[in-house]
C-alpha cells in the first residue's frame, strides 16, 4: 500500500472531473481517473500528470464498477476520497442541434419518461452503486472523504 492519498474522480476524462483530477495531483494525490470509455481515460490521464491513472468505469454497468473496485483494492488497498462526477444531462440531443431546441422538445411537460430513466441511472443509480461499490476500500482509509458533485443542467431535465 502507498503512503500517497488515493482518489477515485468518475468522468474524469472531460470537464469539471478532469479538472478535479489535475488538482487532486497538485495536491500530492494518486488519481484514478475514472472513464467510460478506457481511451478517454488514458488520454485525460496523461494531461493530469505521472500520478494519473486511467480506470475504466461505466457507472451504469455494474461490471465495470465491480472490476474497478477489485483494481483499486488489489493495486491500492483503499480509497481516500471518492469523486462521484459522472452524469449526463441528455442522451437524445441530435448533433448539430443547439441546446435551446433540445429544451425546448424535452420539457418537463413533454419529456419522454425514457429519457428520463435513462439520465437518472446514471445521476443517480450510477452514482449510488459506485458509493456502494466502493465503501469497503473507503473504510480502509484513514479519513476516506466522498464528493457528490452535481450542476444544475445535471440534476434537472429543462
Amino acid at each position: 500500500m502507498q503512503d500517497k492519498p488515493v482518489a477515485l474522480v468518475t468522468g474524469a476524462n472531460q470537464g469539471i472531473g478532469l479538472q478535479i483530477a489535475k488538482d487532486l495531483v497538485a495536491h500530492g494525490f494518486t488519481v484514478l481517473v475514472g472513464s467510460r470509455k478506457f481511451e478517454r481515460g488514458e488520454e485525460a490521464a496523461r494531461k493530469v500528470g505521472p500520478d494519473a491513472h486511467a480506470l475504466h468505469l461505466d457507472v451504469t454497468d455494474q461490471a465495470s464498477i465491480t472490476a474497478a473496485t477489485e483494481r483499486i483494492g488489489k493495486e491500492f488497498g483503499r480509497l481516500d476520497v471518492l469523486v462521484n462526477n459522472a452524469a449526463i444531462s441528455n442522451t437524445s440531443k441530435l448533433p448539430g442541434q443547439s441546446v435551446e431546441d433540445y429544451s425546448r422538445l424535452n420539457r418537463a411537460s413533454t419529456v419522454s419518461l425514457d429519457e428520463v430513466r435513462r439520465i437518472w441511472e446514471t445521476n443517480v443509480f450510477g452514482t449510488l452503486a459506485v458509493y456502494q461499490a466502493m465503501l469497503p476500500l473507503l473504510r480502509e482509509a484513514p479519513a476516506a472523504r466522498i464528493v457528490n458533485v452535481v450542476s444544475f443542467r445535471q440534476a434537472c431535465v429543462s
